[in-house]
């Protein structure tokens, strides 16, 4: 989970949609499941109060966060991500103010607590209808029922007794984590892959969809169309010099001066600084480069810049959609990768 993290929760990501607000909170528990597994061993080799209150802190948070993102799958209020923060933030300041065993104790009702409203909140439309989740209800409530007796060892017992010791040692709670955090990410897996991506308008991930469907219906009773791409070359220097809304407007203007100079294609920003437009195969390619460069210039008066930036084309022939989208995951890749005039 945490890979799945690093992969498609990094900065950029535009999907939007259910999919990558699962990979999101899932993958923030990951890390905090992961964080409060490395200060355990810190604690262990002497890390003193301050990795077992951030230990202690992340442990509650992981299923906490769990319980958030799965609220937001529901459409639920946004309380999720406060009572989560706050409830680590509670766990850390008790861990420096009462005894180790005390903070344990509470960490551990913490965990249960949170385990069961996200139990719970799988179980509720729409979320519950989604394959994986009564694996990850089950994995939630037989976590939350572990650590309840833990609990109710530690009450009738005491925390150093024999019973504890065999039932409900660390070293225990530490194996039921693993093999727990090993369900979740199964289910979550599973999940993952019914759940769609629902990009917004206006994002590159958007685009790229529309840009797809477009292409499919340009090519029925075609063999073949044109994707012509567009650069700015000096994009990134008119970013730099005025600011990153610029850029956006520059190139929104680019797609509609397209559109227009150019009636019945498609044109769409697949990639930070590039414009694609769909033809029909066959036309000229001097002639759609002129005809776009003399729209774009004429409708450069509505932007707030001194010059009309050069423009940078290369036309390609797709044959179907997959070809398409491989061109457009290419110059997504590599925004930055000079074009041929």
């Amino acid at each position: 989970m945490t890979v799945l993290f690093l992969a498609h929760g990094r900065h950029g990501d535009d999907r939007g949609g259910p999919r990558a607000e699962l990979v999101r909170y899932f993958g923030v528990a990951a890390l905090a499941a992961l964080a409060c597994g490395v200060l355990n061993i810190v604690e262990e080799i002497g890390g003193g109060p301050f990795a077992a209150a951030v230990g202690n802190a992340t442990n509650v948070f992981a299923p906490g966060v769990m319980w958030a993102g799965i609220r937001r799958l529901n459409a639920r209020p946004a309380i999720g991500t406060a009572t989560a923060g706050a409830g680590s933030i509670l766990m850390l300041g008790l861990t420096f103010v009462m005894p180790l065993d005390d903070a344990t104790l509470v960490k551990t009702a913490g965990i249960a607590a949170f385990c069961i409203l996200a139990a719970r909140e799988v179980r509720r439309p729409p979320v519950d209808a989604v394959h994986g989740t009564r694996l990850l209800t089950w994995a939630l409530g037989l976590f939350a029922v572990y650590n309840l007796a833990r609990l109710v060892v530690a009450a009738l017992t005491g925390m150093h007794s024999t019973i504890w010791q065999t039932v409900t040692s660390a070293e225990i709670t530490s194996v039921v984590s693993a093999l727990t955090i090993a369900v979740v990410a199964a289910a979550a897996v599973q999940m993952g892959r019914e759940l769609d991506d629902d990009p917004a308008p206006g994002t590159r991930a958007h685009d790229r969809g529309a840009l797809r469907r477009q292409a499919a219906q340009l090519l029925r009773g075609r063999s073949a169309l044109d994707a012509t791409i567009v650069r700015v070359p000096e994009l990134d220097l008119i970013r730099a010099a005025h600011s990153s809304e610029q850029g956006e407007h520059l190139l929104g203007t680019l797609v509609e001066a397209a559109r227009t100079a150019l009636p019945g294609i498609a044109a769409g920003v697949p990639a930070r600084d590039t414009v694609f437009l769909l033809l029909p195969a066959g036309l000229d390619a001097e002639n759609v480069d002129t005809t776009v460069r003399r729209a774009f210039a004429d409708a450069m008066p509505s932007i707030p810049y001194d010059d009309t930036p050069d423009l940078a084309f290369s036309h390609h022939r797709v044959g179907d959609v997959e070809a398409l989208s491989l061109l457009m995951e290419s110059r997504r890749l590599r925004p930055r990768q000079p074009l041929s005039r």
